[in-house]
């Protein structure tokens, strides 16, 4: 999810540098968790404005106040892609909330989620249920802690929908492998015939050449390629989000379809207004993105430095 940067934790703010000249201060009504796991700082606080939220390394990841338009937008146009998503892997995802909105969809049999980090999981469990609502816990989950990247280059296990809830490709992190042809082409490979994959795109606003270089490498891989965002206020930014798909292209299901399986989730963000606007992309961001046409691989790939400010 999002990354920015932070300067101080106490009792009164935190300082969340959104680039070089721009910074949100949180005000802290109360820490509820400041500690290291073995891959990174955790802080859980309540803040003046969004609530609870949850930062890792200084970055908030997602707001009591408004994850759910995070969270619903990443999960429902993938799985509503899929005429009828039975098996479904997610990759990062800790809080549990992709993992919430996933076992909305009445056709889903089985979930994978792969997350690297344990001790992110059991501290979300504990602190963060307004998040899971005890999704963990349902017995169609199959819950695995290692490499994502490793676990889709070994599994022999084949899925519906892939969802890659991952953190930025930092440079110098991990990350970086997760957004590289290579990577994508592996996640293919354990797509059934009609398969969906969807992977969080970086900030439109602070990394709209990441945003279109996501979606250059993806159409490198996949038939159907479609890139969307929404706004969410806890990250001063719209988000970005990118589809890749075997056999169906999001903008050729019928409304009444979209309608029909929207409505039979409870959710607080997406209607099906608020779903066609998703992939609207304004006129001032298609010019922007004519200056980016890299394609990420292991040679050469995509890597954002912190507070990278795109103009």
């Amino acid at each position: 999810m999002n990354n920015s940067s932070s300067e101080k934790i106490g009792v009164l703010w935190y300082t969340e540098w959104l680039s070089p000249l721009e910074a949100h201060v949180h005000g802290i009504k109360e820490v509820i968790f400041d500690g290291w796991t073995k891959y990174q700082r955790v802080t859980i606080a309540k803040t003046g404005s969004f609530g609870k939220v949850l930062f890792l390394d200084g970055y908030a990841q997602s707001s009591e106040y408004d994850e759910f338009i995070y969270h619903e937008s990443l999960v429902h146009p993938a799985m509503i892609t899929h005429p009828t998503p039975r098996k479904v892997l997610i990759v990062g995802g800790g809080e549990g909330a992709t993992l919430r909105e996933v076992l909305k969809h009445d056709t889903v049999e089985h979930v994978v989620m792969v997350d690297i980090d344990q001790e992110l999981v059991e501290l979300a469990k504990k602190y963060l249920p307004e998040w899971h609502k005890g999704a963990f816990d349902d017995p169609r989950v199959e819950l695995l802690f290692m490499d994502g990247k490793e676990y889709i280059e070994k599994t022999r296990e084949k899925f519906d929908v892939v969802i890659l809830d991952l953190t930025d490709p930092i440079k110098d992190t991990p990350g970086v492998l997760l957004y590289t042809r290579e990577f994508y082409e592996a996640v293919k490979k354990i797509l059934n015939k009609e398969g969906v994959m969807v992977t969080q795109a970086t900030s439109t606003r602070y990394y709209i050449n990441a945003f279109t270089i996501i979606g250059n490498t993806l159409r490198e891989v996949f038939p159907y390629v479609r890139l969307y965002k929404v706004f969410v206020p806890a990250f001063y930014s719209e988000w970005g989000f990118a589809i890749g798909t075997i056999s169906r292209d999001p903008l050729s299901i019928p409304q009444e379809e979209v309608k029909r399986r929207l409505k039979a989730m409870d959710l607080k963000y997406l209607d099906p207004e608020a779903y066609a606007f998703l992939f609207h992309i304004p006129r001032y961001m298609l010019e922007k993105m004519k200056k980016y046409t890299q394609v990420s691989t292991l040679e050469n790939p995509l890597e954002l430095a912190p507070w990278n400010h795109q103009t």
